[in-house]
């Protein structure tokens, strides 16, 4: 009885998945198999053709997807998105396969415009610039990507980072902004 139910939370997040994934391709998108969704996930202005995720991702409790109709995101296979999580596309963001973004980090393809001084930065127009993220990348918890970052295969990225600028293949950064400590490649 108390296998039964401590496997529970396993079934909801797998039946999610499943729903999540008929959703997706009902809207012309693409989900592989395998999808798990945690508790608490949303998914803002709702389903559409530019979501592509690949087989076994894993969407944490809390995580927040704001892609908008008209956008795309692609999520390649056995990427990890812990919780809390949030996602904002307004072009652009494409993210490799075998990626673990830590609980609580953030990615936005978008910043808001800041050029007139008479007018509200929140009713100023959002200037949109595709971010990419290849295969195997680790960003550890509460960091920020912010637009028109490309971040290299293998690169690592330390808790609390704000990644401003590309990081090459195998580097590893921290900081605010994030600056490369040394190579992975070099060990």
């Amino acid at each position: 009885m108390f296998r039964i139910l401590a496997l529970m939370p396993k079934v909801f997040c797998r039946m999610r998945g499943g729903i999540f994934k008929f959703l997706v391709k009902l809207a012309g998108g693409t989900c592989g198999p395998g999808m798990r969704i945690e508790r608490g996930f949303r998914l803002r202005h709702g389903f559409h053709n530019g979501l592509k995720f690949g087989c076994d991702v894993y969407i944490g409790c809390n995580a927040t997807i704001d892609c908008l109709r008209g956008t795309y995101l692609c999520v390649g296979d056995n990427t990890t998105f812990t919780q809390g999580i949030f996602i904002s596309v307004s072009q652009q963001v494409v993210i490799g396969t075998d990626c673990l973004i830590g609980e609580y980090s953030s990615i936005r393809d978008a910043n808001h415009g800041l050029d007139n001084l008479h007018v509200p930065t929140n009713q100023q127009p959002m200037l949109p610039q595709s971010v990419h993220i290849a295969n195997n990348v680790w960003i550890g918890r509460g960091c920020a990507v912010l637009a028109g970052v490309d971040i290299g295969t293998g690169a690592v990225i330390g808790a609390n980072s704000v990644v401003t600028r590309a990081i090459a293949a195998f580097d590893i950064c921290a900081g605010a902004p994030a600056k490369t400590l040394r190579s992975r490649l070099d060990s």
